[in-house]
């Protein structure tokens, strides 16, 4: 979580703190409850519920592990608002306590309903790093495109694939434009910027045919290092599908939109970009798209030469 998420997150905890204390002693019309082990299950369980409406595709030891976290999170808040009545008011630590984080039901109901909201975006980092799909790397945290692409294939497909001759469309093997050290004219930071001043841009990379990021763009907490291998496994899905059904070639643009917003790819010569936009991105989008890709392959035609490309091509179908 980055400090910005932990600024705001500090922030309303400690207004979850004041608002009760400032309501104190009074009850609003509300019980004091007595200890049971039930409304601690009760709460678990709440917390399973909205936790699951956050994230559907996690895992039941994800939300165990979430709902876990937020209750140990709902207890800190109310061991500290126990603290301050002690402080205001005078009460003893036991009482105070109990009052604090079970009894006091005004506090204890704000606490539980607001704990899954402040806790979101630590959440969904947790349940991210806990996918399938990240622990696959391995110990060490890094992403092996090629074994993302291998994994999606059947394996009774695999062998048929690779002796396939001629190769459809661009795999042959990757060629990672690096702009030199100390480059301030570096057009591929320039166009994933440009696209970042859309509002309804949460990321932009623009990544090598193996998936290895050039260039990024985020305001959101998703992870760029996973977007690479993703647009070349989209890529790689669609072409299959069109090569089935006598539609090879490759596919340039493609536009999925899910509940959590819109995937946009467009491949762009030798590298590919990959675009996370909000669901109310409109068609300026595409021209501000349409822009960046047209400056990418300026870039590339001036500082890296076409001959270069042409000889990695001639090799890989040789080889085939």
């Amino acid at each position: 979580m980055n400090r910005q998420n932990k600024r705001v997150m500090l922030l309303f905890s400690l207004i979850l703190v004041i608002i009760p204390m400032v309501i104190f002693p009074s009850r609003l019309g509300l019980p004091l409850l007595s200890g049971s082990a039930m409304y601690m299950l009760y709460e678990v369980a709440f917390y399973g519920v909205v936790l699951y409406l956050f994230r559907r595709e996690a895992s039941l030891s994800t939300l165990l592990a979430g709902s876990a976290l937020l209750l140990v999170y709902r207890m800190t808040l109310g061991a500290v608002f126990s603290l301050t009545i002690v402080i205001m008011y005078g009460l003893g630590l036991s009482v105070a306590f109990s009052l604090g984080m079970a009894k006091y039901l005004p506090a204890v109901l704000l606490h539980v309903l607001a704990t899954p909201f402040v806790m979101k975006r630590y959440y969904l980092n947790m349940a991210h790093d806990l996918s399938p799909v990240r622990r696959r790397s391995g110990e060490t945290g890094s992403y092996s495109p090629a074994s993302l692409r291998e994994d999606t294939v059947p394996q009774g497909r695999r062998h048929d694939e690779r002796s396939k001759s001629p190769v459809v469309g661009r795999q042959f093997e990757p060629i990672r434009p690096q702009p030199s050290i100390g480059d301030d004219d570096n057009q591929f930071e320039k166009a994933v910027m440009y696209l970042g001043e859309a509002a309804s841009v949460k990321l932009a990379v623009l990544t090598d045919e193996e998936g290895l990021s050039l260039a990024r763009f985020s305001r959101s907490n998703e992870d760029e290092d996973l977007w690479g291998p993703l647009a070349i496994i989209l890529e790689g899905h669609n072409r299959g599908v069109l090569n089935q059904y006598k539609r090879g070639g490759d596919p340039e643009k493609i536009d999925i939109t899910t509940r959590n917003g819109r995937i946009l790819v467009r491949r762009i010569e030798h590298v590919i970009l990959v675009v996370l936009a909000e669901h109310d991105a409109d068609e300026t989008l595409l021209i501000r798209i349409a822009q960046a890709a047209d400056m990418i392959r300026k870039y590339m035609s001036e500082r890296y030469s076409p001959a270069l490309f042409a000889r990695v091509e001639e090799r890989y179908v040789s080889y085939s």
